[in-house]
């Protein structure tokens, strides 16, 4: 009951809500406003839905500002609203609306002030939200009429003035900034973060995956990069500038969307930048009730992709994971990013849905990834050497290897890099014997390892990376390679610099060669062929490491990385003896040749 508890009151309201204030994330701004006037503009009537924004002069600079119909406020409820966890026609709740996003998002960076204008019947009240000698407030303002100071004041005739209609309610919020002749419009954050021409289009288009039925948002002359007004368009309103698309519905209820955006016009941009107000790139993001969270656009999402199962032309693929409305996650406080409702409460992110990703990928778009993929057919040689490494070092189960020739299958025996007392004997674990139900450590039989660790079964796919683009795309720049373990793939920097140091030593080696040309294309070759089996064979020993129960998957990933990889490569000292042999007999061999003839 009521009476049982008394409640805790606040002993510095200051404090708290400036701690409150200044712990959100200020990039958030735009997002609680742009939400708060999109709800409001869905209680106008149908076609009278509209959001503007527009670049106000004030005192001769530019500032922002964001207009919408809707239910207007009289004074009494502009000035309830401008209260912090405190909203207007909104049930408040942990898992839904705070009542504090827009102020507490926007006052770090207006402290100068935020206008906030409502009109409501024909008349409209203004209020100014502030923060004077530390305080955040309203700003109370002298009449010099009476003398007194007000919190909020009538401002019809000066609107009249203005050319606003008064025939429908609407409400404005006019933010200030931090200084006088800062331009909100195109510096919102006061220079922390800087911001390009585009932003603000740009950061509407990463984060409202839809808009509310029959609302319409149009960017006015001066805050975007093209001329004139423009309307906002959505991803899925813009797909008819998108080469493809495909929705997979799961049974869970996700709903997981493919688009491919062509390049556009032999340009680097891709084709729905056409007439868009906003960047173009590739973006992978996770939907819920349509906002866009944990986006990963550009070199991020590029590098990330094959994970995703998209090893090649990430820079024209998009992915977007929309989650069921009864999804069991929540916004944080300040909106930035989703958790989950149980457990820990992690944070979602996107890779946490990769594997699915991956699964459902719809047969034209796993077609066209092949189409971007560079030639690898040259490296099969290196990776059937890698097969039967792997093959011998191998845990006791059947597994097949995919490849033109058909099925390799592992034999049932333990191998090198097992356990020891590992078992296979009879009556300790082998063939013959039985497992106890009981022993949760190991598999249960009839059960089968998850589809996450079929990977691990397989020597990898070697991919060489040629040109810089490439390489900088997975993240390789002063890398030898990256192993990305989820899609089986062995991404190799073929201008890592221990190729042209195992080259150059050959060359030296080798000068008094009599075909130089040959020689020069035999060192070339093997330099690159030994890195690459070098690199290989260390992803295979780390994949083996799977049978030891010491070695968890942080431990394999650790032994596969990028860093472990670059110095397996630089240590091309313990190749050379073989590469020599490989040279030698290839320069007697071509030697023999040119006598016979």
């Amino acid at each position: 009951m009521a009476n049982d508890v008394t409640a805790l009151q606040v002993a510095d309201e200051d404090f708290l809500v400036a701690s409150l204030i200044e712990r959100c994330p200020k990039t958030m701004m735009v997002r609680e406003l742009m939400m708060n006037a999109l709800e409001a503009a869905q209680h106008a009537a149908y076609g009278r839905r509209f959001v503007e924004i527009s670049a106000v002069s004030w005192g001769g600079c530019n500032k922002l500002a964001i207009w919408n119909t809707g239910l207007g406020m009289d004074d009494h409820e502009l000035q309830k609203i401008s209260n912090i966890a405190s909203s207007l026609g909104k049930q408040k709740s942990l898992t839904g609306n705070f009542g504090m996003g827009a102020k507490v998002a926007s006052l770090p960076s207006n402290q100068l002030g935020m206008r906030y204008r409502s009109c409501k019947g024909g008349r409209v009240h203004e209020v100014i939200l502030c923060k004077r000698d530390g305080v955040y407030g309203r700003l109370r303002r002298r009449d010099n009429e009476t003398g007194a100071f007000v919190e909020v004041v009538e401002v019809t005739d000066l609107v009249e003035q203005e050319g606003r209609s008064l025939n429908q309610d609407w409400t404005e919020v006019l933010l200030l900034g931090n200084k006088e002749l800062q331009d909100t419009v195109k510096d919102p954050y006061d220079g922390d973060p800087d911001q390009d021409a585009q932003w603000l289009a740009t950061y509407l288009y990463h984060r409202f995956y839809r808009l509310p039925d029959g609302v319409k948002v149009t960017l006015l002359k001066g805050t975007h990069k093209l001329d004139g007004n423009r309307q906002f368009e959505p991803i899925p309103d813009r797909l008819r500038h998108f080469e493809k698309n495909e929705t997979v519905l799961l049974a869970s209820g996700i709903k997981i969307h493919y688009l491919y955006d062509a390049q556009y016009n032999s340009t680097g941009h891709n084709r729905s930048i056409s007439g868009a107000i906003a960047s173009a790139v590739s973006t992978c993001a996770v939907v819920y009730k349509n906002e866009m969270y944990d986006l990963a656009k550009g070199r991020q999402w590029t590098f990330e992709a094959p994970v995703f199962g998209i090893p090649f032309g990430a820079k024209h693929i998009s992915v977007h994971v929309e989650l069921p409305e009864g999804f069991p996650v929540v916004p944080e406080a300040y909106r930035q990013f989703l958790q989950y409702l149980t457990g820990e409460q992690s944070r979602l992110q996107a890779k946490d849905f990769a594997e699915v990703v991956r699964e459902s990928r719809p047969q034209w778009l796993i077609e066209l990834i092949h189409s971007f993929a560079p030639d690898s057919q040259n490296n099969e040689q290196i990776r059937d050497e890698l097969q039967r490494l792997l093959n011998q070092l191998r845990v006791r189960r059947i597994s097949p290897k995919v490849s033109s020739d058909g099925a390799i299958n592992v034999a049932q025996a333990a191998g090198a890099a097992s356990e020891p007392n590992g078992g296979g004997s009879e009556g300790k674990g082998g063939a013959g014997s039985r497992q106890r139900p009981t022993d949760l450590s190991v598999i249960p039989e009839g059960a089968k390892r998850a589809d996450m660790f079929r990977n691990l079964e397989r020597a990898p796919e070697i991919i060489p990376l040629n040109t810089d683009e490439e390489i900088e795309e997975k993240g390789l720049k002063s890398r030898a390679a990256r192993y990305v373990m989820e899609a089986g793939q062995l991404f190799v920097n073929m201008k890592y610099p221990a190729i042209d140091e195992m080259r150059a030593q050959l060359e030296i080696e080798y000068a008094d060669a009599n075909e130089v040309d040959v020689m020069r294309s035999l060192a070339q070759r093997h330099a690159q062929d030994s890195m690459i089996l070098r690199v290989g064979r260390t992803v295979v020993y780390a994949l083996a490491k799977q049978i030891n129960k010491e070695w968890d998957q942080k431990a394999l990933e650790i032994a596969s990385s990028p860093e472990s990889l670059s110095m397996a490569a630089d240590n091309y000292f313990d190749s050379m003896q073989n590469v020599r042999r490989a040279i030698g007999k290839a320069l007697r061999t071509s030697r023999s040749e040119v006598d016979a003839a």
